[in-house]
């Protein structure tokens, strides 16, 4: 059981539940698309919650970056028929330099000045992905083909069980980030910056670093969609993808690894199961609202996030056990 609480070993039995069951299931191609979108969007959403649960930034413009990986992915690979690692590769390495560059400037704004200043960059890069039709493709868009690794094609299962290992992979990473001498820098200046610069901690250094590693995961996210999806448009990467990574981190629990997963899987879930009621599924838009109505929703009423829900559930219920103990009522094992 003590082996059972470390995380790395939960992340990777997550994993290997989430290859199986499909299969066990004999789940169908639609099946398939919903739970790779989820498991594009939870790198992103993790990468994301670097940056906001554990260096405390908020930024709107986190969609233009999982473009700019799509799109340097679909190019290295498809157009110039380089192999997918080189474009995986490079589909983290530009996001995370043009991150950055891009934090040079804007973290020297703080709070909902840095929201509205990644939320105009988000803006640019769109138009940029629209204009730059000989990268990109324009309004027309960009295709991709599933990836080939050593000669190996994939399909799309097989492209859906890449994207839960590197998943795993990246929350393993993450996990043991934070658990280093900088990940603790990270969390010491989410508590308190004044204390935290008390302590020798450079927080622009910190808070740049966080940010860059974020646009990287974005970037790997990116990579991924284009050669699942094989195929993605400017419009995808707006400010509606950047408010879902804001809503996945804060409904599923800021500052938690499992969070990203469990919140992403909240809002992708969430609509398609609405969608069969008579009312609720004819309204347009029904996603955009449920967002912002949960974002509400989770920060008035419940900011710890879905992710933990059953420990709290756990430790009312010892409590409970406890009370009852001491009142002489017999509590059964």
């Amino acid at each position: 059981m003590q082996l059972l609480k470390r995380k790395p070993l939960q992340y990777s039995l997550f994993g290997i539940i989430a290859i199986i069951l499909p299969m066990l299931l004999n789940a169908k191609g639609s099946t398939y698309t919903l739970l790779a979108s989820i498991g594009i969007i939870s790198i992103a959403a993790l990468g994301f919650n670097i940056l906001l649960g554990y260096s405390g930034q908020i930024s709107l413009g986190h969609g233009a970056f999982m473009g700019m990986g799509a799109y340097m992915s679909a190019y290295l690979v498809a157009r110039m028929e380089l192999p997918f690692i080189v474009g995986l590769v490079m589909a983290a390495i530009v996001p995370l330099l043009v991150g950055f560059v891009l934090g040079l400037i804007a973290l020297r704004l703080e709070g909902h000045y840095l929201a509205i200043a990644t939320l105009g960059f988000a803006v640019v890069i769109e138009e940029i992905f629209a204009e730059f039709s000989d990268f990109t493709g324009g309004w027309s868009g960009t295709k991709a083909g599933f990836p080939v690794i050593f000669g190996y094609k994939f399909s799309k299962e097989s492209v859906y069980v890449l994207v839960i290992l590197v998943l795993v992979g990246l929350m393993i990473a993450t996990y043991n980030f934070m658990k280093s001498s900088t990940g603790r820098a990270l969390i010491a200046m989410k508590k308190s910056e004044h204390a935290a610069q008390a302590m020798g901690v450079s927080l622009f250094k910190y808070k740049l670093l966080a940010f860059s590693l974020s646009t990287m995961y974005a970037g790997i996210a990116g990579s991924l969609y284009i050669h699942f999806f094989r195929f993605c448009e400017p419009k995808l990467w707006g400010i509606a993808l950047s408010l879902d990574l804001l809503a996945s981190v804060v409904i599923g629990g800021i500052g938690t690894i499992g969070g990203a997963v469990v919140g992403v899987a909240f809002l992708k879930l969430l609509p398609t199961f609405l969608q069969g009621l008579p009312i609720l599924g004819d309204i347009d838009g029904l996603a955009f609202v449920l967002t912002g109505v949960s974002i509400i929703i989770f920060i008035m009423f419940y900011p710890k996030g879905l992710i933990n829900i059953p420990n709290d559930i756990y430790v009312r219920f010892m409590k409970r056990g406890k009370e009852g103990g001491k009142d002489g009522i017999r509590v059964e094992d």
